[in-house]
């Protein structure tokens, strides 16, 4: 009986036809280009003559090697086939690969960075790389540190926690809880039993007398979950007092990256001390964040102490340009990341910068605040579908709302979540939404990215987000993992500007575009551009700046940027635009909804 030509038969003492095995090769090459261009994949390199892995098609495939245990986890979650973004990343990141993936929202690309690096761990551990992981023991020791092999970057604590939930599942039948942990807020916090005055950071981290008690993550974890500022914040402490080392990472992913490397504002502050006014730069933009993290892993590999630099997945909904330039070009300088083993993969799955094609999105005029706030009721009293999300600009305005829905006739359980809550509050609000408590939940962008509600048939955006990409995150809070929903938009005519970004959406997501409203976008963008022409130099300062947020702080920075930006253009001949670009753009000013004439809360007040 003849012997089945393939690759791994080349080499191994078996006689192979050449011609059967190129035939083979042809035949692998052309199913992968037909399954790509049949589920709108499109992967390339910065050197177009590197080798590009091929798409698996069964999470059982060899090249894959997933091991067995994550195998029948799958199956028992009910994983039956990889979706696109799976067929394609995980193979990529087998090899160790630095990616930069684009998928629509609810598309599975949690599993798709979750399954290639809990495999790449279990290997670690087999091959003698690490401690096994079958026993498991908190080590005594006076000096606590813990060395992740990967390190995955969240937004949000919300959806910190549920990435954790997510492996764990994908890891059960080993001790998960002390593998993979999430860097809450409460570890490493310094508790003091009286607040003293002029007392230094390290005055309290070397007084033990002081310290009440300090919660620690288990010695043994080895894929840490956290928020960029609880992690930059460690990390920025002296080496001897930082619990993290990251001389042994493998793995840094990047979740929702273009949040994360986003520029919303530098809070400057002017505080009286011994030695003058200082000002303080805190950083409190996800840019600012990250920033620390990339230093310190630069550090480790400058030091000597780690062999091999850790590999970069990035992964969202929207990749804009930025990001893409920002991969390319200061990533490998960040991370020192040089040779062709290191080169950056770019994968993109759909259309870019459009909304899944499951959700029905509509558009609804209201003219002004007191518009809207008639819409709303019209909807609590016939057109809404629970359960259903509702997004506001600010979290006062979601409390505000709230009112508004409690002292309506409608027999309706809500409640609101926002930064301005602990994170105890924020888990029971979150906890009861998912059990199905509660009909409506009102938020901000806080949950706009990420988080997975089963279920969720529809979502109301009752403020207009400044950016087509947290448009594209809002509604894709529904219609996930091929179920239907509904997004309903409500704008006045002080949203205009920002249309245009939400109608391009719109079209390449395939939903139907009123055209005079497109028409009319179009002319304001004219008038706005002719406008710009007109004007002087000053004033022409001035409309962009009223592009920019109007967030506390973020004027400043925008002003700092620009003038930097324009010594590098008299020096360099940079673009101007580079940097700007990287700001959010400025939300119109909301007035209070208790304020609307009409409102409930105006005549009416909660016991």
């Amino acid at each position: 009986m003849d012997i089945p030509a393939d690759d791994h038969l080349v080499g191994l003492g078996f006689d192979v036809d050449a011609s059967v095995v190129n035939k083979k090769k042809k035949f692998k090459s052309s199913k992968a280009k037909q399954y790509r261009l049949s589920h709108d994949i499109k992967v390339s390199a910065v050197n177009k003559r590197s080798k590009i892995p091929r798409p698996i098609y069964s999470f059982g495939s060899k090249s894959c090697q997933i091991s067995d245990l994550i195998l029948h986890n799958l199956s028992g979650l009910g994983y039956k086939t990889p979706t696109p973004i799976q067929s394609q990343s995980i193979p990529i990141m087998m090899q160790h690969r630095n990616l930069l993936a684009c998928a629509p929202t609810g598309s599975g690309k949690t599993a798709a960075y979750l399954l290639p690096v809990l495999t790449q761990l279990l290997r670690s551990n087999s091959s003698g790389n690490s401690e096994p992981i079958d026993n498991i023991t908190e080590k005594t020791s006076s000096k606590h540190k813990i060395f992740p092999f990967a390190v995955i970057l969240a937004p949000t604590q919300e959806l910190m926690h549920q990435i954790r939930s997510e492996a764990i599942r994908l890891f059960s039948g080993i001790q998960a809880d002390c593998y993979i942990a999430a860097l809450h807020r409460k570890h490493y916090l310094v508790r003091c039993r009286k607040k003293a005055k002029n007392v230094s950071e390290n005055d309290v981290l070397t007084t033990k007398s002081r310290k009440v008690r300090e919660l620690k993550l288990h010695s043994s974890t080895k894929i840490l979950i956290s928020t960029p500022s609880r992690l930059s914040t460690l990390l920025s402490l002296p080496s001897e007092h930082c619990p993290i080392d990251l001389s042994r990472l493998s793995w840094l992913v990047v979740d929702e990256c273009d949040k994360m490397l986003e520029v919303n504002f530098n809070d400057i502050s002017f505080s009286n001390t011994e030695h003058g006014n200082k000002a303080k730069y805190r950083p409190r933009g996800f840019h600012n964040q990250v920033a620390p993290i990339f230093e310190s892993i630069q550090n480790v590999n400058l030091i000597g102490e780690s062999t091999r630099r850790p590999t970069v997945a990035l992964f969202s909904a929207t990749v804009p340009d930025e990001v893409v330039s920002w991969a390319r070009n200061q990533l490998p300088v960040l991370l020192k990341l040089d040779g062709p083993e290191y080169e950056l993969i770019q994968l993109r799955v759909g259309i870019r910068n459009a909304a899944v094609s499951t959700v029905k999105q509509e558009l609804r005029y209201c003219a002004t605040e007191q518009g809207k706030l008639l819409e709303m009721r019209y909807l609590l009293a016939n057109g809404l579908a629970y359960p259903c999300l509702i997004f506001m600009q600010s979290r006062d305005r979601a409390n505000e709302i709230l009112k508004e829905i409690l002292l309506s006739d409608a027999d309706i359980l809500a409640n609101v979540i926002s930064s301005d809550k602990t994170e105890a509050q924020r888990a029971s609000v979150i906890r009861a939404f998912r059990e199905g408590q509660l009909h409506v939940l009102i938020c901000t962008d806080l949950l706009g990215r990420g988080i997975d509600f089963k279920g969720v048939s529809m979502v109301v955006n009752y403020d207009v987000p400044p950016l087509k990409q947290e448009y594209i995150h809002r509604v894709g809070r529904t219609g996930r993992a091929g179920h239907h929903g509904r997004a309903i938009t409500l704008w006045t005519d002080s949203d205009l500007p920002h249309m245009d970004g939400i109608l391009s959406v719109m079209k390449r997501s395939g939903s139907e575009v009123d055209e005079e409203l497109e028409r009319l976008v179009n002319e304001w963008k004219k008038r706005r551009i002719n406008l710009m022409c007109k004007q002087s130099r000053a004033d022409r300062k001035q409309l962009l700046d009223s592009s920019i947020s109007r967030r506390r702080g973020e004027r400043r920075l925008a002003y700092k940027v620009l003038k930097d930006c324009n010594k590098e253009k008299n020096a360099e001949n940079v673009d101007i635009h580079d940097k700007s670009s990287w700001f959010r753009p400025w939300n119109p000013y909301r007035g209070r909804i208790s304020e609307v004439p009409g409102a409930l809360s105006k005549k009416r007040k909660i016991e």
